[in-house]
């Protein structure tokens, strides 16, 4: 089966990526960022054909806001927690509260 050509691979890529945001699936994202990886590796170090390096410029912006979507998933996350956190202090003061009344009750 004959390889795909560079420009294919990175319009693929740039497919699968774009896919991959739209849907939020962030095991995806990180699977195509590593075949992105690979395919960036493997082109050539001389100076890339006008469409192959249209595609590699194409996907690139698109990656670049992929990192954006992660540094923003990653902040919704950290708020996440961080609420978490403050619900568990609340609980651990209700749990010293309820502690405090037991011991006073004997």
């Amino acid at each position: 089966m004959p390889h795909a050509s560079d420009e294919q691979r990175l319009l693929e890529l740039h497919v699968r990526l774009a896919a991959a945001l739209h849907s939020s699936d962030w095991h995806a994202v990180r699977e195509v960022d590593l075949a992105i990886r690979q395919c960036l590796e493997q082109l050539p170090r001389a100076p890339l054909p006008d469409a192959v390096d249209a595609a590699r410029q194409q996907l690139k912006r698109l990656h670049g806001q992929a990192l954006t979507a992660c540094g923003e998933e990653c902040e919704r996350l950290r708020l996440l927690l961080v609420n978490h956190l403050e619900y568990a202090e609340g609980r651990a003061a209700y749990q010293r509260i309820d502690m405090y009344q037991a011991g006073d009750g004997r």
